[in-house]
């Protein structure tokens, strides 16, 4: 065996003339073991030696499945079986007309994979008839748009096509619903090959019969894709509204009339919309559609306008249906609009949409200190991405499974894209256990200063000297760290760019997280890792285009497993500015990694080393500046500063230290509104912790605000 030794820089986070930083923890490593063992054969599933050391007593992490990216499909709320049943639509990408089943069971939604092949379409409706405790399915549109006129059945388990005397010619964009009045599926309207048809049928489980209406809704019945229809049960009626037309009817389902009901409100709330009898409440809720959105409830013949508490987002192709199991209205969807995916599901109380399950999976890391989950199995869906939300040590996120780890969604500690400098002092945070970017200086007429604040961590970038000049990049390879990620940590910010004298300068990308996959088993990966680094951003103000602040870091990427498998992509690289950020590293240790072509930027790769050296935590801050001690959490605000200095001078600044050996060099680089300066200076001699933890360090500064930051570099092994 041999020992590999590691260097780590330890960084302050970014601090005013006076501020008190927040400890900045930082993980040493000791040494790597290298072990050899032999490949083995692609396929083989034995358990090999590797041990991630996970106890197993978080239990098994089972991220929900969502509602995939569809759109234009059929749905109804299956009784007998207490679940949401659908079926067919598109998918957003690629506008694939699909064949799949779905169902709600509560928590997730789920693919039964059905013995019985139904072709697939869209535009179609699906109903549950009470009379015969099934989910019926009739007709839709092909994916070579041939009009259908099938009737399926689906009995919880399997579809069975219905072969019934008589039926609809073939149609889309027509509604089904229950008719509580005479325990009856109906069917309403569609575009046929002559056209949108006024047509009511019915079916008794058996055969389709055409009713004669006495009347009809003129144009609101034609363009169905702009309205809905639901069944009004506590006044034995059928209510349809048409957006386009803004009109409300009434269908009474036992003399077939139709009336129109002269309502004071009528919402116009986008194409699209869907209605559902709210049971619970005894009341139509009515959800927008395209590029409007909000929600209405109709009851005693008049809409009214909700104000919930959280909101859904805007969608024109949706289902929304009532589950008498719990009294909730849901409303699923997985397309926002032309161009986005959001693939979620929300529950109606009367009051408030409560999100219950979507593409964003957000785990809270506040539940573990140190950032470690010691699971049995990991799951990760397809058409999910899992995020974190970081702990007040900023640890990185360590994943350890005893068992299989799947991950066909993905998985992503990315560092925050910069935003707007508002002058409020706020920050494009670092992923978990990254740093995050600084600050773009405020326009001089403003503030009396170009100068920004430099990106946080060991390799932040460093703010330029002159005016209206882009931010430097948070730089990694080369920086710090090692090939084996141990310590693991994230990547740095980049720094804000000067500013003009009447244009503030852009804010900095914040660095990439860090992240240890581990398991005992194998790793699949057929979605994605990531730990990018945060785009820069280009301050705009009027006419005049300000500068881009740097592109923070890529972070690190550590999968540590017997077989590392899958197609899907490992992504450490820098974040996009006119300075990028340095990429991040990645490493891959198993027996059998085939998944290293999919990485970027390349990985190291070996068999799986010993993590040992990782409870080491190491700290450095800055303890005072000019005798005055640093006090927590500084705005990093030039405008707003900690501490102004009056005069130019000579200063004296005190850094203190933990786990961090006697005898290390210390460095500061302090960045003022007009210079950076880097302390020791050339042919200055070392300033190096004392074996109380502490180093001193005399500066001669200009009058005015700036930042300080401390690093410390050193060895940990033999």
């Amino acid at each position: 065996m041999s020992f590999l030794p590691t260097s780590l820089k330890i960084p302050t986070a970014n601090q005013q003339t006076n501020p008190k930083m927040d400890s900045t923890r930082k993980k040493t490593a000791l040494a790597a073991i290298i072990l050899s063992i032999s490949v083995p054969l692609m396929g083989q599933t034995d358990d090999l030696p590797y041990d991630s050391g996970s106890t197993g007593a978080d239990g098994a992490l089972d991220v929900p499945r969502t509602f995939p990216e569809l759109y234009e499909f059929g749905y109804a709320y299956d009784r007998s079986n207490d679940q949401i049943v659908v079926f067919g639509g598109r998918r957003i990408s690629g506008n694939q007309t699909r064949l799949q089943t779905l169902l709600y069971d509560g928590t997730e939604w789920v693919d039964p994979d059905p013995a019985t092949f139904v072709s697939a379409r869209r535009n179609m409706d699906l109903v549950y008839d009470r009379a015969n405790e099934n989910v019926v399915m009739f007709g839709g549109l092909r994916a070579d748009s041939v009009r259908l006129d099938e009737t399926w059945i689906w009995d919880g388990t399997d579809w069975t096509q219905a072969n019934p005397a008589n039926s609809p010619s073939p149609r889309y964009d027509y509604h089904m619903f229950w008719d509580g009045a005479n325990s009856r599926v109906l069917l309403y309207g569609g575009d046929t090959a002559e056209g949108f048809v006024n047509e009511l049928w019915a079916w008794d489980g058996t055969n389709w019969t055409e009713l004669t209406l006495t009347n009809g809704p003129g144009n609101a019945s034609r363009e169905l894709d702009h309205a809905d229809i639901v069944y009004d049960e506590a006044n034995n009626r059928a209510i349809l509204y048409n957006e386009w037309q803004l009109q409300t009817w009434s269908l009474d389902t036992t003399t077939l009339t139709w009336s129109e009901i002269d309502t004071s409100a009528n919402p116009n709330i986008g194409w699209g919309i869907q209605l559902a009898y709210d049971a619970s409440r005894g009341e139509i809720v009515m959800a927008g559609g395209a590029n409007v959105g909000g929600t209405w409830v109709f009851d005693n013949n008049d809409w009214e306008q909700q104000s919930p508490e959280s909101n859904y987002r805007w969608s024109y192709s949706y289902g929304m249906i009532y589950n008498p199991d719990d009294g909730l209205v849901y409303r699923f969807y997985g397309r926002e609009n032309t161009n986005f995916s959001y693939q979620e599901t929300y529950t109606w109380d009367g009051t408030t949409w409560d999100f219950v399950v979507g593409r964003h999976y957000t785990i809270d890391m506040a539940e573990k200190a140190d950032g470690i989950w010691n699971y049995t199995s990991i799951s990760v869906p397809s058409s999910v991405d899992v995020f974190f939300t970081k702990n007040e040590a900023n640890t990185p996120v360590r994943w350890l499974a005893t068992d299989f780890v799947e991950i066909h969604g993905n998985v992503i500690v990315d560092g925050q894209d910069a935003f707007d400098n508002d002058q409020s002092g706020a920050t494009a945070a670092g992923g978990p256990g990254g740093f995050d970017g600084g600050i773009g200086g405020v326009r001089f007429d403003v503030s009396g200063s170009y100068a920004g604040t430099p990106g946080q961590g060991p390799g932040g970038g460093a703010v330029p000297t002159d005016p209206d000049q882009d931010g430097n990049g948070g730089t990694y390879n080369g920086t710090y760290g090692n090939r084996l990620i141990q310590p693991l940590i994230g990547g740095s910010g980049g720094s804000g760019a000067t500013s003009a004298d009447t244009s503030s300068g852009g804010n900095g990308g914040g660095g990439g997280g860090a992240i240890l996959i581990a398991s005992s088993r194998d790793v699949t990966i057929n979605g994605g890792v990531y730990a990018r680094g945060g785009d820069g951003w280009r301050q705009a103000t009027g006419s005049w285009n300000g500068e881009y602040g740097g592109g923070g870091s890529g972070g690190a990427i550590r999968i540590v497993a017997d077989r590392i498998n899958g197609n899907g992509t490992i992504n450490a690289n820098g974040g996009d500015s006119r300075s990028d950020g340095g990429v991040g590293r990645i490493r891959l240790e198993a027996y059998y990694r085939p998944i290293v072509p999919n990485a970027s930027p390349t990985p190291s790769a070996t068999a799986p080393t010993e993590t040992s050296g990782e409870a080491l935590d190491a700290m450095l801050w800055i303890a005072n500046v000019a005798g005055q001690a640093v006090g927590n959490n500084p705005t990093g605000s030039l405008i707003t500063p900690d501490v102004v200095f009056t005069e130019a001078g000579s200063v004296t600044i005190s850094v203190d230290s933990e786990n961090i050996p006697t005898g290390t060099p210390v460095e500061l680089r302090i960045t003022t509104s007009g210079e950076t300066i880097e302390l020791p200076g050339d042919g200055q001699a070392d300033v190096t912790t004392a074996a109380d933890g502490t180093a001193s360090f005399t500066a001669t500064v200009p009058a005015g605000v700036g930042t300080v930051q401390a690093f410390a570099e050193f060895t940990v092994g033999n």
